[in-house]
């Protein structure tokens, strides 16, 4: 068996009975190989860890086994069919050069992961694990179950296979979309991009602290945004520059610089996507945005009211929305107490039917109070977007309402302008909106993620442990 790591010992698998999940004296580890010849997957028959033992075809092998298997080597093929490369074969680890699926009971403590244990210069390879029965998850079924998982896991898997980072909102992003990619309009992909239209003031690469939230998942919808406008090509380029960062900076510009060579510019991009996630939930249906943007939760607004004033501090990357709701004819103003040279404000009204309206206003954040130009009762937003990769946020006061509320804004003092970000973290430090906390209830999908770089650090503080991606339970 040639290895060719730079670790200094082999890594252990499930089968060896150590690790975090993985097979004790109790199992019969048995195998079976998938009819394509690129997975093998081991299951135990009886024992802690044994799987469901339904076998419907009386071939001896267990239903759900099979079902992993093929459900693999389809996602192998639709990765495939993207130009991607990876998962990479294993060197031999497990048997032969198949990718290993372990099945094994996370009792309930997560549904599966990807497990890299080894690379080729910056190129690595692993294996994955899968929960062995599914009992008290959440999925509407175990099928459900393992069509999410294998899309998600082994995207991880292919991302090793470019590289390594420690970027978790582009790493469990970009692998639901891949769940989307494989299966569109998904549930489970669904419900994760609501983890982070819960918390669009947070800038795109700065997760709440702590456990994997769902806001790192929920990234995957700016992810879809960008093939959607680009094509699904430009996911390869994406994978390309992640393994050519070096760290977030280097993995933004990176991103920035694969929108430039498809014909397009991060500005105009995040303010139409702000647009685009605006009309989603009960104001679908109108203007353009996502085919399933009447099956996402929709924004929340910062602030709402017959008038806003909100100081606040935006973001890079980042977008707010207000909403004001008039009872009279009363001409609308927006005004802010500083100049915000990065910022983008628009304005959209609500129709009769709920829907969102076409844009009636985009303005410069000038320390101006400016008329919209309509004074007719109902509900209006407010969209103010940092569309850039600044250094700093920019802190100043918002006024959206009656002409009085606006000028009273304008004319207040505030040298605060453009501050020092400090360390791209949103106002709301609690880390409440967008937090995945499993609290024993079935919440979306989500990796508690342990992912470091390439084996030489590995290598300093984890040798013989596999760098694991790990979901947790629904």
């Amino acid at each position: 068996m040639l290895l060719t790591l730079t670790l200094s010992v082999a890594l252990a698998r499930p089968t060896d009975g150590s690790g975090m999940w993985t097979y004790d004296e109790s199992d019969t580890i048995v195998s079976w190989d998938a009819p394509g010849g690129r997975v093998r997957v081991w299951y135990s028959t009886s024992g802690t860890n044994a799987v469901l033992a339904t076998d419907a075809d009386s071939d001896g092998t267990p239903d759900f086994v099979e079902d992993v298997g093929v459900t693999a080597e389809e996602v192998l093929d639709g990765f495939r069919a993207l130009g991607v490369d990876g998962p990479l074969p294993d060197h031999g680890v497990g048997g032969d050069d198949r990718l290993d699926a372990y099945l094994v009971d996370f009792a309930g403590n997560a549904d599966g992961n990807w497990a890299t244990e080894g690379c080729d210069g910056s190129a690595c390879y692993g294996y994955f694990q899968m929960e062995n029965d599914f009992s008290g998850y959440g999925y509407p079924s175990v099928d459900s179950a393992v069509r999410v998982l294998t899309s998600h896991e082994l995207f991880h898997g292919v991302q090793a296979a470019y590289g390594s980072t420690d970027a978790v909102w582009f790493l469990e992003g970009t692998a639901t979309w891949a769940e989307d990619y494989f299966e569109p309009e998904i549930e489970d992909f669904l419900d994760l991009c609501g983890g982070y239209l819960d918390d669009t003031g947070r800038s795109l690469n700065e997760p709440p602290s702590g456990p994997v939230p769902a806001f790192a998942y929920g990234t995957a919808i700016w992810w879809w945004f960008l093939t959607d406008r680009y094509g699904d090509d430009a996911m390869v380029d994406l994978l390309y520059a992640m393994g050519d960062s070096t760290d977030d900076d280097s993995l933004l510009a990176g991103m920035e610089a694969v929108e430039v060579a498809h014909g397009g510019t991060l500005h105009d991009d995040w303010v139409t996507f702000g647009e685009w996630n605006l009309a989603t939930g009960v104001r679908a249906g109108t203007v353009e945005s996502y085919p399933f943007a009447g099956e996402l939760r929709g924004i929340k607004a910062e602030a709402d009211g017959a008038s806003v004033q909100d100081e606040n501090r935006f973001y890079p990357l980042s977008t707010t929305y207000y909403m004001v709701e008039t009872e009279a004819e009363t001409p609308l103003w927006v005004a802010t107490d500083a100049e915000g040279a990065d910022l983008v404000l628009e304005v959209f009204p609500v129709e009769d039917n709920g829907d969102m309206g076409e844009k009636i206003a985009t303005l410069a954040a000038d320390a101006q109070a400016h008329d919209l130009g309509v004074s007719a009762p109902g509900k209006y937003w407010l969209m103010v977007s940092n569309p850039t990769l600044a250094a700093n946020s920019t802190k100043l006061t918002v006024c959206f309402g009656a002409e009085a509320d606006a000028a009273a804004c304008a004319a207040m003092d505030d040298t605060g302008g453009d501050t020092a970000d400090t360390g791209g973290d949103t106002a709301d430090s609690g880390d409440a909106a967008g937090a995945d906390t499993d609290t024993g209830g079935e919440t979306p999908g989500g990796c508690a993620c342990d992912h470091g770089g390439a084996p030489p650090s590995l290598a300093a503080g984890l040798a013989g442990a596999a760098l694991i991606l790990t979901r947790r339970r629904r």
